[in-house]
């Protein structure tokens, strides 16, 4: 578990600071954060495998691994969206609605869906806790097939 937890602050870190990069840039790359999230998981998973594992790594241990780095990863996303969310509430606030109109000129949405807040930091931890052992269990399912090894 410490293990886990410590490549998955790695992977949370790296992904704040490609975060970061796109935010201080304005670039939408969001594409990047994507593969710096699956580059992460295969990368953390092959380290795991080496250094700890002697070169072999079963598919079920491979999946769990990436499972629990993801969702460690996620979690600080999530702590750091909390902080981001906490200081610049209005911003998102703002962003937020202009979304949420976006959407409702184009039918995706009906005007009485947009009101509800989300703007408790608190459930931003959860959801990318959620995200992220979702997200986990989808990419390692097939990152797994590939870095396991017999």
């Amino acid at each position: 578990m410490k293990i886990t937890a410590g490549y998955g602050l790695i992977l949370g870190f790296a992904m704040i600071a490609v975060y970061m990069l796109i935010i201080i840039f304005r670039v939408p790359l969001s594409f990047v954060l994507i593969f710096t999230y699956i580059g992460g998981l295969v990368y953390t998973t092959l380290a795991y495998r080496e250094k700890y594992l002697g070169g072999i790594i079963s598919y079920g241990k491979s999946l769990l691994f990436g499972v629990l780095v993801s969702g460690f990863a996620f979690i600080v996303l999530g702590v750091f969206f909390y902080i981001l969310i906490s200081f610049h509430q209005d911003e998102y606030r703002e962003f937020f609605n202009r979304i949420m109109a976006e959407m409702e000129t184009k039918g995706y949405v009906k005007p009485q869906d947009s009101e509800y807040s989300i703007f408790n930091p608190a459930i931003w931890i959860i959801a990318y806790l959620s995200f992220g052992l979702l997200a986990g269990l989808a990419v390692s399912a097939i990152t797994s097939l590939f870095t396991k090894k017999s």
